[in-house]
C-alpha cells in the first residue's frame, strides 16, 4: 500500500547527512533524534508540563532537533501523518519506518467544533502499554496561549488510567496547534474492544473552558507484547540489581527490574540503558518521555526504552550504564515551607534550592543529560508520613542552567520530605546480559 512513501523514506535516510538544514525548521515540540544533521542550535528557553497520577514515575519533555526537510516530505506524504510532521518524537525515529510499513499507525480524521474553536483527531498509535494521541487545534483567534483541565481516554466506558504528558510548542500560527498527548497506562491493559473515546478540555484564561469527546473506533489488531524472561542478577558499583522480564511492544519497551533491599544506594535514573542486537546496533533506547513506573523507595521498577518492535534480531542484549544513584541517607530535601528552611539535602550540592514558596521551590542544576530533561521528583512525605502530591512540574533552561520549579498538593504538614526522583550522580562499572 505504502510503496511509494517507503522508496521516499528510504531516499530520505539516505541523503538525511547531506541535507544542510536552517534554523527555521527547529520546533521545540520535536524531540532529539535526528541530530547527526549538523545545525546551530537555537536559543530559547522551554517549559514542561507533566500531570501525574501515584505511583507512576513520569518524566516530562520538550528538546529540539533537526529534521531534514527531504524526510520530513517523505513522512508528510503519507495519509493521515502530513498534519503532524514537525511533533513526531524520537522514540519513532528507528521505529516509524516499520510502524508505517504494518499499517500500524492508524488515520483518525474525525473533527469536532465548539466555541469556534475545531479539534480534529489526526492519527493514533495504540497498544497495551499506552497510546500517542496526534491532533490539531485551529480558531478564527489566537490560541497561543491555551492550556488543557481534565485529560481522558476511555476503552469503552472504562476510564484507562495512567499518565499523561503533552508539549507546549512553539507553533509557526498563533490560531493554529499541531500537537499529541502521549498516555503510558499505570498497568498493561488488555483491552475489551476497540472503541475509544479521547475527552479533553482547553482553558482561555481561568474561568474559559471549552470541552471536546471524540468517540472512534480502531481498525488493527491490538498487537501482543513480546515477552522474554531474563532473571538475571548483575552487580554495578556494589549495588545489586535484578533483572527478572523485558516486554516488546510497538511504542515502547517495558523493562522490570529488582532492586536488593540491602543496597545502599537508591538507584534513581537509568541514563544509558539500552538494547544491542548481535551487530552492536542500539535499536532501544530510554524513552525522552514517560521513564517508567516506581518512584523512590521502591524495590520493583518499570523502565520504558524506544521499541523497534518489528525487527527481529538473531541475539539481543541489554547493557546499561551511567546510572543516577544516591546514598539512601541523602536520597531527600527535608524542607520546613513555614520557616523558608531547607533542612537536610544531599552532600554533593549539585542542585540548589534557589526559592521556597509557599507550597513549593525553585531549583537550579547544571543539565543532568544533554537534551533530555528529568523530574527531580514525583511525590512527597510530611510529618505525619502522609502522602503529598506534586501535580505540577515545569522546567525550563538557558545556556548553563536547567531549572525546576514544582508545587505541592495536600497536607504540607512540615517538615516534607522530598525524595528525588533523578540527581546527577553515578554509580561506576556497567552490565551486560543476552536476552535473545
Amino acid at each position: 500500500m505504502f510503496e511509494r512513501e517507503e522508496e521516499m523514506i528510504n531516499e530520505s535516510k539516505k541523503r538525511l547527512d547531506e541535507v544542510s538544514i536552517p534554523d527555521e525548521l527547529v520546533n521545540s515540540a520535536i524531540q532529539e533524534g535526528l541530530q547527526k544533521a549538523k545545525a546551530k542550535r537555537r536559543k530559547r528557553r522551554k517549559t514542561i508540563w507533566t500531570l501525574g497520577v501515584a505511583a507512576v514515575l513520569m518524566l516530562a519533555f520538550t528538546t529540539s532537533i533537526r529534521v531534514s526537510p527531504a524526510f520530513a516530505s517523505a513522512v508528510a506524504s503519507i495519509p493521515g501523518l502530513e498534519r503532524f510532521v514537525h511533533i513526531l518524537q524520537p522514540e519513532f525515529d528507528k521505529g516509524l519506518e516499520a510502524i508505517i510499513e504494518n499499517e500500524y499507525y492508524e488515520p483518525i480524521a474525525i473533527s469536532q467544533t465548539r466555541n469556534n474553536i475545531t479539534f480534529t483527531l489526526d492519527g493514533v498509535i495504540i497498544d497495551e502499554t499506552g497510546a500517542e494521541i496526534f491532533y490539531t487545534l485551529e480558531a478564527p483567534r489566537s490560541i497561543k496561549n491555551i492550556d488543557y483541565g481534565d485529560i481522558k481516554f476511555l476503552n469503552g466506558d472504562r476510564e484507562l488510567v495512567g499518565s499523561i504528558a503533552y508539549n507546549s510548542p512553539n507553533q509557526e500560527d498563533d490560531n493554529r496547534k499541531t500537537d499529541k498527548f502521549s498516555f503510558t497506562f499505570v498497568d498493561i491493559e488488555k483491552f475489551k474492544t476497540k472503541d475509544f473515546t479521547i475527552k479533553f478540555e482547553v482553558k482561555e484564561g481561568r474561568e474559559d473552558l471549552t470541552s471536546f469527546e471524540i468517540p472512534f473506533t480502531i481498525k488493527n489488531d491490538l498487537m501482543n507484547g513480546k515477552v522474554f524472561e531474563v532473571n538475571e542478577e548483575v552487580v554495578i558499583d556494589g549495588q545489586k540489581v535484578f533483572v527478572e522480564e523485558v516486554k516488546i511492544y510497538p511504542l515502547r519497551v517495558a523493562l522490570t527490574m529488582r532492586f536488593d533491599e540491602g543496597n545502599d544506594m537508591v538507584l534513581l535514573q537509568f541514563e544509558d540503558i539500552r538494547l544491542e542486537d548481535e551487530k552492536g546496533e542500539v535499536w532501544s533506547s530510554i524513552r525522552n518521555g514517560s521513564s517508567g513506573f516506581g518512584g523512590l523507595g521502591d524495590l520493583e521498577k518499570t523502565f520504558f526504552l524506544q521499541s523497534n518492535y518489528f525487527k527481529e534480531p538473531k541475539e539481543l542484549y541489554l547493557k546499561f550504564d551511567k546510572v543516577q544513584a544516591l546514598p539512601k541517607k541523602e536520597s531527600y530535601l527535608l524542607v520546613d515551607f513555614s520557616k523558608k528552611e531547607i533542612l537536610e539535602q544531599p552532600s554533593f550540592e549539585k542542585i540548589k534550592v534557589t526559592k521556597i514558596l509557599s507550597g513549593g521551590l525553585e531549583l537550579e542544576y547544571k543539565p543532568i543529560k544533554e537534551n533530555h530533561t528529568y523530574s527531580l521528583f514525583s511525590r512527597g512525605e510530611n510529618a505525619n508520613g502522609e502522602y503529598v502530591d506534586i501535580p505540577y512540574q515545569s522546567s525550563w533552561q538557558d545556556e548553563e542552567y536547567q531549572y525546576a520549579s514544582i508545587q505541592l498538593e495536600g497536607n504540607i504538614m512540615n517538615p516534607v520530605k522530598l525524595p528525588f526522583d533523578a540527581y546527577p550522580n553515578y554509580l561506576k562499572g556497567s552490565a551486560s546480559i543476552q536476552i535473545k
